[in-house]
C-alpha cells in the first residue's frame, strides 16, 4: 500500500521533505543541493513540497537564507495552548537592546550604551546570546577593541523574518540615530 502511495511523488521531492522534517532549524540551499544532486532544480522541488503541504497543520517556510516546515498560523495559538508552556519573553530591555542590534550591526556595547543614554548589563548580552540571538562578530579597531554584535540566523527564524530587510519600514529612525 505504502508504495502505491509514494511511487507518483518523485523521490527527490520526498527526500527534500524528510530532510525539512528532520530538521531543528532552516534547512540551506546548499544543504538540499548536497542531499539532492547538483542537477536538481531546487525551487521546483520546494514549489512541490509547499504544494503537497498546504492544507496540513504545517506548512513551508522562507527563514533566513533556508526554508523550514512551521506550524500553520491559524493553529499555533491553540497549539501553544494545549501545550501549556507559555512562550518565553524576553525582558523589555533585552528587546530593546535587540533591536538596536539589528538596526545597527554589527554595533559594540558602548554604541548601544550611548544609544540608549543608559549603561547595558553583561546580563543582557548574556542572555541574547545564550538564546542565539545574537553571536560576537570580532572587535571594533578602535582602543579597548569592544566586541562588536550581530543578530544570527536564530533572530530571523525566532521571529519569522526571511531576512533583515522586512524589518526596514521597522528600523528607519533607528538607523540615523546611532
Amino acid at each position: 500500500m505504502l508504495s502505491t502511495m509514494t511511487s507518483s511523488v518523485p523521490n527527490s521531492v520526498r527526500l527534500a521533505e524528510a530532510l525539512l522534517f528532520q530538521s531543528s532549524g532552516p534547512v540551506s540551499r546548499m544543504m538540499l543541493a548536497r542531499a539532492l544532486g547538483d542537477n536538481v532544480e531546487i525551487a521546483q522541488i520546494l514549489t512541490e513540497v509547499a504544494r503537497r503541504t498546504e492544507g496540513p497543520g504545517f506548512e513551508l517556510v522562507a527563514a533566513g537564507d533556508g526554508w523550514m516546515f512551521r506550524t500553520a498560523p491559524d493553529l499555533a495559538e491553540t497549539l501553544r495552548a494545549m501545550l501549556e508552556r507559555p512562550p518565553e519573553r524576553l525582558p523589555r530591555t533585552a528587546l530593546e537592546v535587540l533591536l538596536l542590534i539589528a538596526a545597527r550591526q554589527p554595533v559594540t556595547r558602548p554604541d548601544i550604551e550611548s544609544f540608549r543614554d543608559a549603561a547595558l548589563p553583561q546580563k543582557t548580552l548574556s542572555l541574547l546570546q545564550e538564546k542565539g540571538l545574537i553571536r560576537s562578530v570580532g572587535r571594533k579597531p578602535v582602543p579597548g577593541q569592544p566586541q562588536l554584535w550581530a543578530t544570527t540566523e536564530t533572530f530571523l527564524v525566532t521571529y519569522g523574518l526571511k531576512s533583515l530587510a522586512e524589518l526596514d519600514p521597522l528600523l528607519e529612525g533607528l538607523r540615523g540615530a546611532l
